[in-house]
């Protein structure tokens, strides 16, 4: 049975070049923050993102605004479940059958499990938050 807790992602804008997710994870490391999960990319010409679930949220911001790079943080769902054929189809249901509009989603597999991260809008989080049995 998938287990859904809400969380708190830390988003970032990069430049982006060469080393500028690296300096983050250093400064993440420097600051003893545990990365659960993380994602980046270019969203346009001169523009990146990226964004952190992280064990320690306050220690995280402390590391970025250290940067130069103050988070935006957001609200999302990490759900996780065996990694069995179904098992993300019947999240994302649950969350549709809510009337609630997926934004963004992530979702990996890895010894056995898989887990996705899922954001929607400020709007519906609590409706998705129902529907995960959060």
């Amino acid at each position: 049975m998938a287990t859904a807790r809400k969380i708190d992602v830390l988003t970032v804008k990069l430049d982006p070049k060469p080393g500028a997710l690296a300096q983050v994870l250093g400064a993440f490391r420097e600051a003893k923050v545990n990365v659960t999960a993380s994602w980046a990319y270019q969203i346009g010409p001169g523009e990146a993102q990226a964004h952190f679930f992280t064990s320690d949220v306050d220690r995280a911001k402390k590391a970025l605004t250290k940067l130069g790079k103050p988070p935006k943080t957001e609200a999302a769902f990490w759900v996780d479940d065996a990694d069995q054929i179904g098992n993300y189809h019947s999240v994302l249901e649950k969350i549709s059958k809510a009337g609630v509009n997926i934004e963004a989603t992530d979702a990996f597999g890895i010894g056995g499990k898989f887990a996705t991260v899922i954001f929607v809008a400020e709007g519906d989080v609590a409706k998705a938050a129902k529907a995960l049995g959060v």
